[in-house]
């Protein structure tokens, strides 16, 4: 891993000191979250570095682990991405059931001020931390102008997607993600939804239709609607495009009692790709799953999608 990337907050570099810092999950980095970052760098001007702290696991995990939201991105991902965005540090800390009992004033003395020793503090308006997430960013202000360190609020992005405008954030793009709205979930991240993960072996049904597919281990990202996709395979070191089928194979495999399964026919083929890491994303949702009375019917059906995703893709 890049060695910007930092865990715990014990052996921070002198460098962090002084810094603009940024605060949050940052799940799916996304357009709502590259504006606070901007901000963070515009205040920095390259004098001071840009430190955006998160958290793994997220704190909802450790607070509500059986209710916990499943992740827009994995945790290497959304470091590189933070990185990308203009971050020169991304320091990740452990949430302990110590730190998330620490009141406001606590988290600000002992977190944001005795570790990280920042100038500046740049949050988007909904910004929540301590306990209970009592306090805000007129909170975080107010103990700015104790402790020495100026707060910044960006302004918050809204969106015209298909079905009206919204606010975003990663609840949102789970939300789109998870009902199949892939185009509307790229405009809020900026760039396609994509499920990170290594190639496993299927049940083999897309070899048997001449259609093979590469079949992807579900991890703790949320995955996209059941359906069939457009969409792009990285893998092995080429991209390609791809028709991605999520669900539980319903003309092969009724018996799989809701199974879901992620699989991408590469129309470029790519030999075997058994135990090779995949990024899979998608650009639109093509049709829904059914349920075809033959196997002839859904290999007919299937060579319309790829034609479909040729057309889109290439």
């Amino acid at each position: 891993m890049d060695n910007r990337c930092i865990k715990g907050l014990d052996s921070l570099p002198p460098a962090i000191g002084g810094c603009v810092l940024t605060i949050g999950n940052f799940d799916g980095v996304h357009i709502g979250h590259r504006r606070i970052i901007d901000m963070a760098a515009s205040l920095a001007a390259g004098q001071s570095a840009v430190v955006a702290m998160t958290f793994d696991p997220p704190p909802d995990l450790v607070l509500r682990p059986a209710d916990a939201p499943l992740r827009v991105v994995p945790q290497a991902v959304k470091c590189r991405l933070l990185l990308e965005a203009g971050c020169d540090y991304v320091v990740t800390a452990a949430p302990s059931a110590q730190m998330l009992s620490m009141t406001p004033d606590e988290f600000a003395r002992r977190i944001i001020v005795g570790a990280l020793a920042p100038r500046h503090v740049v949050e988007g308006p909904n910004f929540f931390f301590g306990q209970k997430r009592a306090g805000n960013i007129a909170t975080l202000a107010e103990i700015g102008r104790r402790e020495g360190f100026e707060v910044h609020a960006a302004k918050p992005v809204h969106l015209e997607l298909s079905d009206g405008a919204h606010l975003v954030s990663s609840t949102l793009i789970r939300g789109l993600v998870a009902e199949g709205r892939v185009a509307d979930a790229a405009l809020c991240l900026g760039r396609a939804f994509a499920l990170y993960g290594r190639v496993v072996r299927g049940r083999g049904v897309g070899r048997l239709l001449e259609y093979p597919t590469a079949n992807l281990r579900l991890a703790d990202q949320v995955v996209p609607a059941d359906g069939v996709y457009a969409g792009y395979a990285d893998v092995a070191g080429r991209r390609g495009a791809a028709a991605i089928s999520v669900g539980s194979a319903p003309t092969f495999c009724p018996e799989a009692g809701g199974q879901r399964t992620v699989e991408a026919h590469l129309l470029n083929g790519a030999g075997d790709l058994y135990d090779q890491d995949i990024v899979l994303s998608f650009t639109q949702r093509l049709r829904e799953q059914r349920r075809y009375d033959s196997p002839d019917a859904l290999k007919a059906q299937m060579a319309k999608d790829v034609r479909q995703v040729r057309q889109l893709c290439q």
